[in-house]
């Protein structure tokens, strides 16, 4: 599955980000961004995926991982039977390791700090359940303004790094084609990711990135290791996934939602990426 490039936006008051997250099922969206991520679950369970590592998780899980690397929390499935009353809620602070500066991280009181950021470019689980001091200050976040929520979360992330925690990947984090250092590479998948519902040329990308189509074809196969056509249907087909086990969307609408202009060529795409037609996904992962 293609990771779905996410874009933190912050306020211009605020140098990061700390959100609440309150639903039925958390959001099933394969992601990543450069920012840092540290996320608790205060309620629900399910299996989360990060990186190369799929685990359980459940009230209390607290994880720290760094920039690009693909995630997500994935509910248990009982959480989408109507007659369940629980819900998955879950706090989390979206920060990139520049606010800490280059000078300010180096100081000697901060060094708990860089060791934990270092490490967590492989992303930690904290191992130690029920830590209420790490879980309240979590909580307190939200409610916080200002250099009090800034020195909140240095001193979450001291707390974490005096804790017991362990490594997450078990390899780095460099398999995806897309997290790149080239930005016509990443202009390309942006673009995409936010305009696959549309009727997307090949020609108007290779213009987004000032290539001739032929070019374009020809970087983009060297560095993906695929055509643009076969990336564009891929995409397509990883929303369409989405919105089989999210929603109860038709089929046929899925197709049209996500830039499939004829059913049937939609059909012939799911099944030749997925191995199963579209009906057929949908009844096997609800009946998980």
């Amino acid at each position: 599955m293609i990771p779905k490039i996410e874009r933190i936006t912050k306020k211009p008051t605020e140098s990061f980000y700390v959100g609440q997250y309150s639903n039925k099922w958390f959001e099933r969206t394969w992601h990543y961004h450069p920012e840092y991520e540290l996320l608790l679950i205060t309620k629900g369970y399910g299996t989360r995926v990060i990186g190369d590592n799929q685990s359980a998780f459940k009230e209390g899980d607290l994880v720290l991982i760094g920039g690009n690397i693909h995630h997500a929390w994935f509910s248990d499935p009982s959480f989408f039977n109507e007659e369940n009353p629980g819900i998955c809620e879950s706090v989390f602070v979206q920060f990139n390791r520049s606010i800490f500066g280059n000078t300010f991280v180096n100081l000697p009181e901060m060094k708990n700090i860089d060791t934990v950021l270092h490490k967590a470019e492989h992303g930690l689980q904290l191992l130690t359940e029920g830590n209420s001091d790490i879980v309240q200050c979590m909580l307190e976040l939200p409610k916080l303004k200002g250099l009090s929520k800034l020195l909140q979360l240095i001193a979450i992330l001291d707390l974490f790094q005096r804790d017991n925690y362990r490594t997450i990947l078990s390899r780095d984090n460099t398999s995806n084609a897309f997290i790149t250092k080239s930005d016509r590479i990443k202009k390309a998948h942006e673009f995409v990711m936010n305009n696959y519902m549309h009727n997307i040329k090949v020609n108007d990308v290779a213009s987004l990135v000032e290539m001739n189509v032929s070019s374009f074809c020809r970087f983009f196969k060297k560095i993906t290791q695929r055509t643009f056509s076969q990336y564009l249907k891929e995409i397509r087909i990883d929303f369409a996934q989405q919105l089989l086990i999210n929603t109860n969307l038709p089929s046929n609408k899925i197709g049209y939602e996500c830039g499939f202009s004829s059913i049937v060529y939609f059909n012939q795409c799911f099944k030749g990426i997925s191995n199963m037609p579209p009906l057929e996904y949908r009844a096997i992962f609800k009946a998980v």
